[in-house]
């Protein structure tokens, strides 16, 4: 699995995406990365305090710095997007703990 920065610039934080019944939700887009030579956004749900869950989607570049988020049908491809983030994840904590000591 090849994970390396984007030279995507992103300024949106926040996406509204509206689901299978037709209801609209805010998401805040928590990390856009690479795996395997395609782009994905994490995403977690805005209405939450304690971030327990989040939505992996597969980003595609529609040029203009336009962007579509797509979800991922093949499990493995999701799941290797989804291991990728919780890497990520996982630095991020072990950042915040090493700069805390």
């Amino acid at each position: 699995m090849a994970e390396k920065e984007s030279s995507y610039g992103f300024e949106e934080t926040m996406v509204t995406l509206t689901d299978e019944d037709g209801l609209e939700k805010d998401f805040y887009v928590d990390e856009i990365y690479e795996v395997d030579g395609r782009l994905y956004a994490a995403v977690i749900p805005a209405d939450v305090e304690n971030v327990t869950e989040y939505y992996v989607f597969r980003l595609i570049d529609l040029g203009n710095d336009d962007f579509e988020m797509e979800d991922i049908e093949e499990e493995a491809e999701y799941d290797a997007a989804a291991d990728a983030y919780e890497e990520i994840l996982d630095t991020r904590m072990w950042n915040r703990e090493f700069e805390g000591e």
